[in-house]
């Protein structure tokens, strides 16, 4: 997870630093001249000086005052080279080779845009060595990455309280084959492990063998499943199921939908029927953390009916997380949980934190 993320980003991290410290030699490669320079002007002026003395020595009796030369002009011009300041135009140059990394690792342009500006804007106009620089860029880098990924988040088990009795009801969506009916199936599990009833529905209609998929993980699961015919409405499917958990004081209804692609008008316009009569909770998207910069699009045409959260299924096997923060910076809403595996046990709940830190 994240491994050719970090290895992109460490290595354009060096690339900058490196062109500051390259920068700073030749200044400091001026300094020794100059400074060389005054080591001579001073030894110069000190004779200048000794000659003057004896000057004075020998024009006392006829007092006559000779001014010595001033002194710290030479200092004063060499200071001016042991600092570099970094203009914007300078950075924009050094700062490309970060915003590629970011850009190569399906990251959306706006987010790379962002994070770079706000580093730009952290450098602009500071005196810096090459290990300040890299500690400024890798802070803001951390800071920025945290705060796409930091939202709000969910409180199952406070919101099933506030339900008095009425079940929570979780309806999955998005793109064909991103992983919502094993996403199901691990929802429950993890539901099962809180103590908390479960139903399904089978709401992907349509897909062949879709029921008989969900069906095996309900036996696997002892979860009990509510289905009609192939062909049938998904938004009746979910209302039976509903009042089925209603009338067995059942927690959760967990609803699996059909994939669906974003650019079908149709399809999205049935999940809005879907979400129109049962009204659910939460709407999760689930989408493939391997899917790239097409993540932002299905996220925008699909959060029209109003994405609550995130579920990202292969986490276990993207190298470049691009699409955990382009996702959450397009929706402002947060990844819920991570599919990390084949297995019902494979799901995590997502902690913005523990993500930074293995990036840092």
């Amino acid at each position: 997870m994240f491994g050719l993320f970090k290895k992109k980003i460490t290595a354009a991290v060096n690339s900058i630093t490196e062109k500051i410290a390259s920068d700073d030699k030749v200044k400091d490669k001026n300094k020794d001249v100059i400074v060389e320079s005054e080591s001579i002007e001073s030894s110069v002026v000190s004779d200048k000086n000794s000659s003057l003395d004896s000057v004075e020595q020998k024009s006392s009796k006829e007092n006559i005052v000779v001014e010595k030369p001033a002194k710290g002009l030479i200092s004063k011009l060499t200071g001016t080279f042991t600092e570099k300041t970094l203009s914007e135009d300078y950075l924009k140059d050094v700062l490309w080779d970060l915003e590629l990394a970011i850009l190569e690792n399906n990251v959306a342009q706006d987010v790379a845009e962002k994070i770079v500006s706000d580093i730009r804007d952290n450098l602009k106009g500071r005196s810096v060595k090459r290990s300040e620089a890299e500690k400024i860029i890798h802070d803001v880098l951390k800071s920025n990455i945290f705060d796409i990924l930091n939202k709000p988040k969910i409180d199952f088990e406070t919101t099933i309280k506030e339900k008095n009795g009425e079940p929570l009801v979780i309806l999955l969506i998005g793109f064909n084959g991103a992983g919502k009916t094993t996403s199901c199936a691990k929802l429950a599990t993890y539901f099962k492990n809180k103590n908390h009833t479960c139903v399904f529905a089978a709401a992907d209609s349509f897909r062949v063998a879709a029921i008989e998929q969900l069906e095996e993980h309900a036996q696997n699961l002892k979860v009990k499943m509510i289905k009609h015919k192939y062909g049938a409405d998904p938004a009746a499917v979910i209302y039976d199921a509903v009042a089925h958990a209603k009338a067995r004081h059942i927690d959760v209804v967990l609803a699996d939908t059909a994939g669906r692609v974003h650019t079908d008008k149709n399809l999205i316009a049935e999940l809005e029927k879907i979400v129109r009569i049962n009204n659910p909770d939460f709407k999760f998207l689930v989408v493939e953390a391997v899917v790239g910069n097409d993540v932002v699009e299905q996220a925008r045409v699909f959060d029209t009916v109003g994405i609550d959260g995130v579920i990202l299924t292969k986490w276990d096997v993207d190298e470049k997380g691009g699409a955990a923060l382009s996702v959450c910076h397009t929706l402002g809403k947060p990844i819920v949980f991570l599919g990390t595996g084949q297995e019902y046990g494979d799901f995590e709940e997502f902690d913005a934190r523990s993500v930074v830190d293995s990036i840092f």
